[in-house]
This record gives structure tokens, C-alpha cells and sequence, in this order.
């Protein structure tokens, strides 16, 4: 009996490590394992391609999204947790529901939704022209579904989870990721040390890395703006900011992607936003993307993936 439970128990350890082995998003692959990148494509899927405000900045990624039927560009966002339309949703006919509104009829990254829950922010100002902003798409309408971005062909692409093509879950570098307070936060590693409190934002599309000011002294190794090696402003909700730059003593990974010495940046009128404001120790923008396809694997186990395509 004993020698006949030994090796049930020895099966039983083989059968599990083997569906294991089989499984892509449920493994952690190291270099050597990583497959050859390149070959994932999102031709086939149902998507839609995003534009750029500015060629020069790739400052806002603006997605086309169809409300009810009428065409709109927002941004997108996914440092915002909702939908917010700009400006008063009474001219559009959308009902009031608790503190948002109804808005009907949505199709979005080649999905459709029969209804989405948006909150409008009425001091933004909603504009007349049709290529302007009308809003933001922030992480809500994503959650339960993957959500690839393929920056080198401008794709946005919505998918049910068992419809991720195999080649993407395949090729993707998988690593860890939580939803907290609405944002996506990643497991990344920088100058050699674990972070959990950095979450994925692409409203912040030129940064590679934006934190704190303390912690940006310490990744850096510098003191202060006269140390910086940039500085740059940006509007952000209708305030203007000043950042300042340098890069890190070390290099930055995420999962077995690893960047040698990012820019990293701040802002010294608000040192301790991503704490005070966000429970966070920064940001994670898409400056380091530009060659990529990125994953937002949205299920209760939220993974974030990693997929290079044609590296220098």
C-alpha cells in the first residue's frame, strides 16, 4: 500500500507540473525560455487604429470611440478609472443614473457595449470641432477583457479573454499586476530594487518613468532641478506642470524586460502627488513601448504583457 501511494502521489506531482508547463499566462518564463519575439500580430483581431496628437510628443493617444451612434475622439487614459465625457451630457439625451449617466449604444477597440457607465466632467469643456478630444476612456470599460495596444501599427484591439490569439499569449513576456483604487499597478524592479506601487498610465504617454521627488533622488543619484539632464512642462486636467529629468543609476525591468537606464522624471511642485493623491510611488508611461505590443490581461489575476516587435 505504501509503495502503491508513492507513486500515485509521484503521477500525481508529474500531471501537475506538466498542465502547469502547458499553461502560458500561468508560468513565469525566464531569458533563456523567452521565445523568439517578432512573430505575434494583431492582424485578425477586431480593432481600430488611435492617432496621435502630435507626431513630435506622441503626447495623447487619441481613440475613436462611437457613443450611442455619433463618432467621437477621447483619449485614452488608463491612469482614469472611468469614461468621463467633457462637458454637459444633456445635450447628448444621456440619462442620469446614480452619479454618472447612461450613455447607450457604444462601440470602442472593436467591442460593443449596450451601455457604458460615464461620469462628464463639466469644466472641461466639450469642443465643436470633430478632431478634438471629447472625453476620456479610462481602465473601467476594459476590466474583464484583454486589451492590446500594438504601438508600432497604431492598434487598439478589445477582446473577450479566451479569444487572446494563442501567439500573443505565447510570445508576451507575462508579469504580474493588481488593480488598486483604479490604476493598474505593475511588479517592476529599478536599480536593482522591487516596486508594487508603480501603475501603468498611458495619459502620460512620453514618460518612460515619472515618481516622486524623493524617490526620483534616490533613482537617480541627484539632488535637485540643477542636477537634472531635462526639464519640459505639460498641461495635465487643465494645469500646466513643470517636470524635470534624469536617468536612473540602474536599469529598469519588467517580468525579463529589462531597459538600460531610463529617463525618469518629477515634479517639484508636487513632490509627493503619486503618495498623497494615488497611494502610489509613480507612474509607467509608454516612451519605452514605441516598438511594442502591450497586453492588459484584465481577469481576476491581472497580468501585463510584453511583446517586442522587429527590436533594434
Amino acid at each position: 500500500m505504501r509503495l502503491l501511494a508513492a507513486v500515485l502521489i509521484l503521477l500525481l506531482s508529474l500531471d501537475t507540473l506538466y498542465f502547469a508547463q502547458q499553461s502560458p499566462r500561468g508560468r513565469q518564463q525566464t531569458s533563456a525560455q523567452l521565445p523568439k519575439q517578432g512573430i505575434a500580430t494583431t492582424d485578425g483581431l477586431s480593432c481600430t487604429r488611435f492617432e496621435w496628437d502630435d507626431l513630435s510628443t506622441k503626447a495623447v493617444m487619441k481613440a475613436p470611440i462611437s457613443l450611442d451612434g455619433t463618432p467621437y475622439w477621447y483619449q485614452l487614459d488608463t491612469g482614469a478609472d472611468v469614461v468621463i465625457p467633457y462637458g454637459s451630457p444633456k445635450q447628448e439625451g444621456w440619462s442620469q443614473l446614480g452619479s454618472g449617466i447612461r450613455i447607450p449604444n457604444v462601440r470602442f477597440a472593436g467591442m460593443s457595449f449596450p451601455a457604458i457607465l460615464g461620469y462628464p466632467m463639466k469644466d472641461m469643456l466639450d469642443s465643436p470641432s470633430p478632431e478634438a478630444l471629447h472625453g476620456t476612456v479610462g481602465l473601467d470599460p476594459l476590466i474583464g477583457h484583454s486589451f492590446v495596444i500594438d504601438f508600432p501599427k497604431q492598434r487598439l484591439c478589445l477582446v473577450a479573454r479566451p479569444d487572446l490569439p494563442e501567439s500573443l499569449i505565447r510570445e508576451a513576456d507575462w508579469s504580474p499586476a493588481e488593480i488598486r483604487h483604479g490604476k493598474l499597478f505593475l511588479e517592476i524592479e529599478l536599480n536593482g530594487k522591487k516596486f508594487d506601487g508603480i501603475f501603468y498610465d498611458t495619459g502620460s504617454s512620453p514618460d518612460a518613468l515619472s515618481v516622486d521627488f524623493n524617490l526620483w533622488k534616490e533613482a537617480t543619484g541627484r539632488s535637485g532641478a540643477k542636477g537634472a539632464t531635462t526639464h519640459s512642462s505639460s498641461q495635465s486636467w487643465g494645469r500646466e506642470l513643470e517636470f524635470i529629468g534624469a536617468p536612473a543609476s540602474g536599469d529598469l525591468r519588467i517580468g525579463n524586460h529589462i531597459y538600460k537606464r531610463p529617463l525618469i522624471t518629477t515634479t517639484i511642485g508636487q513632490p509627493d502627488t503619486f503618495r498623497t493623491e494615488y497611494g502610489a510611488q509613480g507612474l509607467l508611461g509608454n516612451a519605452l513601448f514605441g516598438r511594442s505590443i502591450i497586453i492588459l490581461d484584465l481577469g481576476s489575476h491581472p497580468q501585463f504583457g510584453i511583446i517586442d516587435i522587429n527590436p533594434q
